[in-house]
């Protein structure tokens, strides 16, 4: 088969807002790498994760498959090895792909032996990535030797990422962390791949993960005191926490994370003030600075190699954060802050520009394999984006409108409590450019206009002047999930003139 001389560097930061860039404007973020990449390439404003936390959110990205079909919908639910990915896919076209942190893969055990440690992770690298550093969070082990090897004591590797207790009387341990940042986990990742880069002679495919700005919420200096978080000016709250649980029973659940003492770790919520929230805040853009800076290392490696000029760059995230919106913090519920993220695709001698239709994190392995020439699995729900980076690309219908679930199984006790079975802790929701449904099998649904309520907090599923908005959101939702149903085999007859094959476009729609 042919080898293409084309190569892929696709870097994914965990839980980066999507605004969360110097040339968005916004007013605390430092980031000049991802700014100048930025500028170079084309930005996807509106484009939305598929689901969260981490490993359904990466499962959904690197295998194309809404979770309602792969169903790997929580941390720890195993992927069905009957569904091909990213990786598999571009080893078909003579590419070695490597893996640089993690993709929170839960294997599929039916196919283990009973012994094997992926067995008893949900941190798994995904089937079908070579080793290039693999770095899971619950046991990054390689940066531990690192940090062995340099002097630090590292006793158990599982400890580097345990969040700084604060005492009883304290919200937040605000201060550097004890780690220089030449050492960190994010410039140890950077230095593995600056590394690699300088040595490859072939065509690539490099997956790189970095863990920040995910919690835990610490950052060494220079980027600590970058920082001054007296600058922050905090948005107005309208609604408490215990307000908020009180508006649906999925907001009560959700809420008790944050109200309920057992379920603190590294922040006391109920001790937060507003320097608290200040100082919370601005460690997370400080994290955001490290992870551009070492991500800028790796740019100019690949610029100063030469392969600059012949490698797809792509930058995304997994999930958003709420950041303290509605006095939230994480990824939950059904909120664009959870949801939405950051998308840039750079390719050589082509133009930059911005993309501001709605596009979905399925569609993200779909157009690296366009563009590697490769042939896109037929049961896969994204679409290539090439043709919004390409004119010479074939065209597809712009989305109307996105979709994304949540699981909430594991962050509710609903299920310990035989309130529901597992099976009904889980919501679907539709979003267009203003209004955003939300539907739950068991539980009362809800309904936002976004351009009037952006915080998502006023339901109107049951005033009577929106009934006829809800039904048309159903009903597109219904026809989605319909639409998008596994076709692999569906598609295909068997009949005495033997296998017979007939699918519709990738979009699914005759246009």
């Amino acid at each position: 088969m042919e080898k293409f001389e084309k190569s892929v560097l696709f870097i994914c930061a965990d839980q980066w807002r999507f605004d969360c860039f110097s040339f968005l404007n916004h007013p605390y973020a430092l980031t000049p790498n991802l700014d100048q990449l930025a500028k170079q390439s084309v930005i996807f404003k509106s484009h939305f994760a598929g689901i969260v936390p981490c490993g359904p959110s990466r499962t959904t990205m690197l295998t194309g498959l809404y979770p309602f079909i792969h169903r790997s919908v929580y941390n720890g639910a195993p992927l069905d090895k009957r569904f091909t990915n990213i990786a598999k896919e571009v080893r078909k076209l003579n590419y070695n792909p490597r893996l640089y942190g993690y993709t929170d893969t839960s294997w599929d055990p039916r196919y283990l032996d009973p012994k094997d440690k992926k067995n008893f992770t949900y941190e798994s690298p995904m089937e079908g990535f070579d080793d290039g550093c693999v770095l899971p969070g619950g046991k990054p082990e390689p940066w531990a030797n690192h940090l062995n090897q340099n002097g630090f004591e590292i006793n158990k590797a599982e400890d580097l990422y345990k969040g700084r207790k604060p005492k009883d009387d304290q919200a937040y341990i605000y201060e550097p962390y004890y780690i220089p940042t030449e050492f960190s986990d994010t410039a140890f990742l950077a230095d593995k791949v600056v590394n690699d880069l300088k040595k490859v002679k072939d065509p690539f495919f490099m997956h790189v993960s970095f863990l920040k700005p995910h919690p835990p919420f610490h950052v060494a200096d220079p980027w600590f005191s970058k920082f001054n978080p007296d600058n922050i000016k905090l948005s107005k709250n309208d609604i408490s926490l215990k307000e908020l649980s009180k508006k649906h029973p999925l907001l009560e659940e959700l809420c008790k994370k944050f109200l309920l003492k057992e379920n603190f770790s590294e922040i006391n919520y109920d001790l937060l003030k507003d320097q608290d929230i200040k100082n919370i805040m601005s460690v997370y853009f400080a994290m955001c600075a490290e992870v551009d800076f070492n991500i800028g290392k790796i740019l100019n490696a690949l610029k100063e190699t030469g392969q600059e000029e012949n490698t797809m760059i792509i930058f995304t995230s997994d999930h958003g954060e709420m950041l303290n919106e509605n006095n939230l913090w994480g990824k939950l519920g059904w909120w664009d802050s959870s949801y939405r993220i950051p998308l840039f695709i750079y390719l050589p001698q082509n133009n930059p520009k911005e993309i501001n239709h709605l596009t979905e994190s399925v569609d993200v392995a779909p157009t690296i394999l366009e563009w590697l020439g490769g042939d896109i699995p037929i049961d896969w729900n994204g679409q290539s984006l090439m043709h919004n980076i390409n004119h010479k690309y074939k065209k597809s219908p712009n989305k109307e409108y996105v979709v994304f679930d949540y699981d909430f199984r594991e962050s509710t006790s609903f299920v310990k409590d035989k309130k529901l079975a597992p099976e009904q802790c889980n919501l679907s929701v539709i979003r267009n450019n203003k209004w955003k449904y939300v539907h739950f099998p068991s539980l009362p649904c809800l309904l936002f206009d976004l351009e009037k309520d952006p915080e998502e907090i006023n339901d109107l599923s049951d005033l009577r002047e929106f009934q006829d908005i809800k039904h048309e959101l159903v009903s597109k939702l219904l026809s989605h999930r319909m639409i998008h149903q596994e076709r692999q085999l569906s598609n295909t007859k068997l009949s005495s003139s033997g296998v017979n094959t007939n699918s519709g476009p990738f979009s699914r729609k005759m246009e």
